[in-house]
């Protein structure tokens, strides 16, 4: 028979205060993702986000600074989640009309699948104007990026300048998902994507097909 050693009760309990830690971090994750994308940043404090997570108003302070660095780390976990959806929907296309396309698709598809995240991030709220830029200017740089290196392969002509482009690009992208994301029975997601992906391959004056 075996006999559990001191070592080994000391190890389990370690890690049952381990998982305790991480489930109560991932409620107050949730809570405050629930609720600055109902209220913004700025009316919501900390307070309000361990009362939501049902844990004592001490505990936030266990996990996180305040507020902010609540806010900005679900804002980071989004932009790389988003990033990775893009990345794996382009993975192998070299086509750039399918490409776009491919782009549009992630785009969209995140935004369906993550409501209160696009509408925590582009709630208009001050306190997070912050955050936002900084999200868009990430977005931006791997589209310029990308762009740069296309043109260094001569797969893209170099006629547009690839930053102006990125921050073009990437701003009609928020606008547009945070305006459907509110809503999203009022488009259908083919057409957010189609328009998306037109409008970015042959501008918002496209000639008529024949």
């Amino acid at each position: 028979m075996h006999v559990i050693s001191e070592s080994e009760t000391r190890g389990a309990r370690q890690s049952a205060g381990s998982r305790s830690r991480a489930a109560t971090r991932a409620r107050l994750l949730a809570s405050g993702q629930s609720l600055f994308a109902e209220r913004g940043l700025h009316s919501i404090t900390t307070h309000d986000i361990a009362a939501h997570a049902g844990v004592a108003a001490g505990t936030f302070y266990n996990h996180f600074a305040d507020k902010r660095a609540l806010f900005r780390e679900l804002a980071n976990d989004a932009v790389r989640r988003l990033e990775d959806r893009i990345e794996r929907a382009c993975a192998g296309i070299t086509d750039m009309p399918e490409r776009v396309r491919a782009q549009a698709e992630a785009l969209v598809g995140f935004a369906a699948d993550n409501r209160d995240v696009i509408r925590m991030l582009f709630s208009g709220d001050a306190d997070s104007a912050k955050v936002e830029s900084d999200v868009l200017n990430e977005l931006a740089a791997g589209i310029e990026d990308f762009r740069r290196r296309a043109i260094a392969d001569g797969e893209m002509s170099d006629d547009l300048d690839p930053g102006v482009l990125s921050h073009a690009v990437v701003g009609m992208w928020a606008r547009v998902v945070a305006w459907w994301a509110e809503d999203p029975s009022q488009v259908p997601p083919d057409t957010v994507v189609d328009t998306l992906t037109r409008i970015q391959l042959f501008g918002t004056h496209p000639r008529r097909s024949d």
